[in-house]
Formats: C-alpha cells, sequence, structure tokens
C-alpha cells in the first residue's frame, strides 16, 4: 500500500522517479532490468517503488516496453515521414515500436477495433497511435475502460466527447489559406480545388482555408471550380482534367495533399496546360515527391516528422503518468515556393 494511503492504480512511475530525483528514462531503465544504471541508483529506485507500491504494467515475455502505431498503408511519403519521427522519439525513450497496417479499408471502416486494443493492454503495450483512422466515441471510452492511451495523427474523423483521446495535426485550416493566399498574391482569381475526401477532417479543414481567402479577397467561391475524390494521384487527375475542361478553366490549382498535386501535374500535361505558365499548382504536405516533379512543387508544408515524434512522446507520458490533461496539439505549417506557381498570364 503507498505511504500516503492512496490506491496503487494512481501510483504512476513518474512518481517513482520524483521520489528518487531522477529522470523518467531513469527509472524505466530500472524497471526494465536494463544494466547501464548505477547499482545505487537502481537499489532507491527499486526501494521507492516499493515504498509507494508501485506496479507495473505486464510485458512481453522479453520485459521491453513498446508502443504501437496503426497505419492504412505503409507505402505514401506521407507515412513515412511519421513514422520516422516515431521511431526516433520510441528509440530516445528505449521503448520498441510496434507498426501494423491495414492492408483494406473500405467505406465501412471505423478504426481500431475493441479486440485489438484489449489484446494491446493485456500485452502491457503502453499505448496505440492511430493515423489517418476515424475516432469516435467508443474509442475514447475503450481507451478509458482498458487505461490503454490512445493518439489519434490527422484522424479522417473525431466524434464529441473523446476525452482522453489526444488528436495531433497540423494547422490545416492556415495551410489552405496561405496556400490561396499565395495565389491570390500572384494575381490568380480563378482559383480551383482538388480537396480529397469530404468526410476527412484534415481536408475539410484545408477546404475551409480555401473558402476564407477567397471571402477575405472579396471572392465568390464558383461550386464548378470544386472538385472531391479520395487522396491518391489518380482522383488528382481526374479532378484537374475536370476543370481544365470547363468553358472557363482556372488559372490555379491547390491540391489538398502532394499525391493530388502530382495528379494535376500529369493532367496539365495531358491537356497541353504549361506549368507554371498557364497554370499554378499548390499542394499540401511537402513530402520528399514535392522535390521530384517537374516543375517542383510549391506546397504547405505540414510537420509530419515533428507529428510521429509528438506523438510518441505524448504516449509515454499518458502511459506513465495517466492524470495528464490529453489536449490536443496542433503543428504550424509553412508555405514552400518552388516552381510550379507563377504570376497570371497577362500581369
Amino acid at each position: 500500500m503507498p505511504e500516503d494511503g492512496s490506491r496503487q492504480s494512481r501510483v504512476t512511475l513518474r512518481d517513482v522517479a520524483e521520489r528518487v530525483g531522477v529522470s523518467l528514462a531513469t527509472a524505466s531503465k530500472v524497471m526494465n532490468g536494463r544494466a547501464d544504471v548505477r547499482d545505487s541508483t537502481r537499489k532507491e529506485v527499486a526501494a521507492a517503488a516499493r515504498a509507494l507500491g508501485y506496479q507495473p504494467k505486464r510485458r512481453d515475455t522479453d520485459g521491453r516496453r513498446s508502443v504501437m502505431i496503426h497505419f492504412d498503408t505503409l507505402t505514401s511519403p506521407y507515412v513515412l515521414q511519421i513514422l520516422e519521427g516515431a521511431e526516433q522519439s520510441a528509440r530516445r525513450a528505449d521503448v520498441d515500436l510496434l507498426v501494423v497496417s491495414v492492408d483494406e479499408r473500405g467505406p465501412g471502416y471505423q478504426g481500431p477495433t475493441r479486440a485489438m486494443m484489449a489484446d494491446l493492454s493485456a500485452r502491457g503495450v503502453e499505448g496505440l497511435i492511430a493515423v489517418t483512422s476515424p475516432v469516435g466515441q467508443q474509442h475514447a471510452r475503450w481507451s478509458r475502460d482498458l487505461k490503454l492511451p490512445l493518439i489519434a495523427i490527422d484522424p479522417v474523423t473525431i466524434g464529441p466527447d473523446t476525452k482522453g483521446v489526444v488528436a495531433i495535426s497540423a494547422t490545416n485550416w492556415e495551410g489552405g489559406s496561405s496556400a490561396v493566399q499565395h495565389l491570390l498574391d500572384l494575381g490568380h482569381r480563378r482559383i480551383g480545388i482538388i480537396g480529397g475526401p469530404e468526410e476527412s477532417v484534415p481536408a475539410r479543414q484545408r477546404v475551409q482555408g480555401y473558402h476564407s481567402a477567397l471571402a477575405q479577397a472579396g471572392i465568390p467561391v464558383d461550386p464548378a471550380l470544386i472538385e472531391h475524390g479520395s487522396f491518391g494521384y489518380e482522383d488528382g487527375q481526374r479532378g484537374a482534367e475536370t476543370l481544365l475542361d470547363l468553358p472557363e478553366p482556372p488559372t490555379a490549382i491547390f491540391a489538398v495533399a502532394d499525391t493530388l498535386g502530382v495528379g494535376v501535374l500529369r493532367a496539365a500535361r495531358r491537356r497541353e496546360v504549361a506549368v507554371p505558365d498557364r497554370l499554378s499548382v499548390v499542394s499540401f504536405d511537402d513530402t520528399m515527391i514535392a522535390n521530384w516533379t517537374h516543375p517542383q512543387l510549391t506546397a504547405v508544408r505540414q510537420p509530419l516528422f515533428s507529428m510521429g515524434q509528438v506523438a510518441v512522446e505524448r504516449l509515454l507520458a499518458l502511459s506513465s503518468d495517466p492524470g495528464l490533461f490529453a489536449h490536443p496539439f496542433k503543428l504550424e505549417t509553412q508555405l514552400i515556393e518552388r516552381e510550379s506557381t507563377a504570376p497570371v498570364a497577362g500581369t
């Protein structure tokens, strides 16, 4: 029983570390039986754990701490940059990063199941990071019931009453607005948008930024200039071809993902529309493919690497101290100008 008479479930590894005056990482090394800790420190941490009544989570057989990150695919540059950031944070914290992906996500996909989350909790996994998955009230309830912290990176949807779930994203609205403002500053007034899935929260926020920038410039939104689809290259191409075939086509297109922007460039080549001489293109994400295109894409950079880092850091903090306030994180975007944008022809 802890010395203050409180319940054991309230005692965390952070409490033990603070009692001894060591870092959380050092206390974790002691609990995991690591050899790179002084004997005196090891004894002090062990004594504090006994005195406070600390009960570590049951681990897998090798005793290693681990977190799981859950993707819909492992093939996109977007995913790889998040994964790199998550892996770096996990390595620094000396925890294993378990990576899983869902091969096929149909329209009825509802995100991680309770069975998956229960299995992770039973195995002593520190928590779950779900990338671009729906997150609803049931996920928040499962997370609380199972004592399994849940982090959502760019959730496709996030329902009401998801207390305890940490949502991590970029400033999507501001990024969308800055993309359109850049085109407005170049003299463009007829600006199309390839908006991605209408049910996607990040995509909707970028489209809202588009609407806001046009409204502030006093330009009415033309519904004919708005196309939606998935985030795939083919969707960008199809949407751009529809826009370029209009009687009065746009002089610029904002694509809410790099993959869509590549599709726009492909459509422009097929229609023999020179970029940026006759059509300016801005994408969103600024993954490595923005530099691989010809011309290179002007893009809104979202800090994907940092999003992966922060997700692991917050997950481990919540696991060690469940009483921490789980507030959302929004990381700043930045417009990176390259070769795919230019002043509107004739100005």
